[in-house]
């Protein structure tokens, strides 16, 4: 784990939980920004300055972008949190980089998901490799229903989820969802984005909900009207630092 050194977006410090190896890196990170404040402004892109990484260059990763908003009406409130995925690189071995998308600026303020493997750019490398595993997603009397492509990858230090939720039961639509990712390791903790399902205030992206995963659980309370609308299948797609990280090589 390791503290930024500074940024060019107002953002204040910035945390990550990491794994480190010779031609990659794994960053976890959570942070908010106010997209009014002077230095977002003037920048063209968002920097994050960061003590040495193992890697002066990366090819793209994803980083996903969210905003949060709440409408309220006389019969009670909807939610219509949205957001998108932005490409990030590590520029240097001291500079992590994301994308500027000033189209999200007037839904402030923002928050960022780092939950990506940065592969180093240029470098050819002995692969390494794991075997896809099926999660067993289990939830008291089976009220969340999750599809086939729901399977994570384990590391030593790291894990790669991919979760696609696919129904539930209709009493059940608005609780607090607990569920229980039986295969995954319980050295998991983390905030990851669930992206997907329709935003009728902002069509011009999808809803983007918020999940908490710790002890091999996952819950989520708030998600958007329409999560399960169809063509909108809400997944998550998450690179996840283990707490047992050493930050030694693979």
């Amino acid at each position: 784990m390791f503290n930024s050194i500074g940024n060019n977006f107002g953002a204040g410090q910035i945390t990550f939980k990491d794994y480190q190896a010779e031609n990659y890196v794994v960053l976890n990170s959570k942070f908010t920004f106010d997209p009014t404040n002077a230095d977002y402004q003037a920048c063209d892109q968002l920097e994050i300055y960061v003590p040495d990484l193992t890697i002066d260059r990366s090819a793209l990763g994803g980083v996903f972008i969210r905003f949060v908003e709440d409408y309220h009406y006389s019969w009670g409130d909807s939610v219509y949190d949205g957001g998108t995925v932005l490409k990030s690189w590590i520029k240097d071995k001291n500079t992590i980089v994301i994308e500027k998308q000033p189209w999200f600026d007037q839904n402030g303020p923002l928050i960022i998901y780092i939950v990506t493997l940065y592969p180093q750019l240029n470098q050819g490398s002995d692969t390494i490799k794991s075997t896809m595993q099926r999660l067993t997603m289990t939830t008291e009397g089976n009220y969340l229903r999750f599809g086939y492509e729901t399977f994570m990858v384990e590391f030593e230090h790291w894990v790669f989820i991919h979760l696609m939720f696919s129904g539930v039961t209709y009493a059940y639509r608005e609780a607090l969802w607990e569920v229980t990712m039986e295969q995954l390791p319980a050295d998991i903790t983390a905030d990851v984005p669930i992206c997907g399902g329709g935003n009728q205030m902002h069509p011009n992206c999808d809803g983007m909900a918020e999940a908490h995963i710790e002890n091999k659980v996952l819950t989520s309370q708030r998600r958007v009207m329409g999560f399960f609308d169809t063509a909108h299948d809400p997944f998550v797609y998450a690179f996840l630092v283990r707490d047992n990280n050493d930050n030694t090589s693979e």
